[in-house]
């Protein structure tokens, strides 16, 4: 990246309230090292009580998400994708979450992903503990976490869930899956 790419972008970063990025490979240790550098970011910026654990809730599930569900697109094999923390003028926080997915599921995304944007915070909760009590998930071969991913970041959200797939030129068989939380 040239200098001056480089300086646009972090630019861009200031005027979009970007308080934490990565992109890159996902794995334990990663996440482990992320959540720490959060937190250092977040004592530095003052944020405390419920947002924060809001946004640590909802962080480590889209990171979880990435690590066990991201589609192997890079080259090496490796599971990646990327996070980002931000916060708005208006004292709101979001996180935005994007990774590679096999087209073959995209459906079945939109499925998980749609109702939740219509959904009240207390069908939300609903749908949760109903989650939790189904037997049914033992038997999805793509979901290792019951199917609870989505609806623990839909709880944790003050607006709908946002988000968006992008299909890529370079490699058809392959989506980038975006997803938004606002907290």
């Amino acid at each position: 990246m040239n200098l001056s790419h480089f300086a646009d972008f972090c630019e861009q970063a200031v005027k979009d309230g970007v308080l934490f990025y990565y992109k890159g490979e996902f794995s334990q240790n990663v996440i482990g090292a992320m959540t720490d550098t959060l937190k250092l970011r977040l004592d530095a910026v003052g944020v405390s009580g419920p947002a924060r654990r809001k946004l640590f809730s909802t962080f480590v599930e889209m990171s979880q998400n990435i690590m066990h569900y991201a589609d192997v697109a890079a080259a090496d094999g490796s599971k990646t994708g990327a996070l980002a923390v931000g916060k708005n003028g208006d004292s709101k926080y979001w996180i935005v979450a994007g990774n590679p997915v096999r087209i073959e599921h995209i459906e079945r995304i939109k499925e998980k992903v749609e109702p939740l944007r219509s959904m009240t915070i207390d069908e939300i909760k609903a749908a949760y503990r109903e989650q939790l009590r189904n037997d049914e998930h033992d038997k999805d071969t793509v979901s290792r976490g019951a199917g609870l991913g989505f609806l623990t970041v839909a709880r944790e959200a003050s607006e709908p869930l946002e988000y968006q797939i992008v299909f890529r030129s370079d490699r058809m068989e392959f989506a980038e899956f975006y997803l938004r939380a606002s907290i």
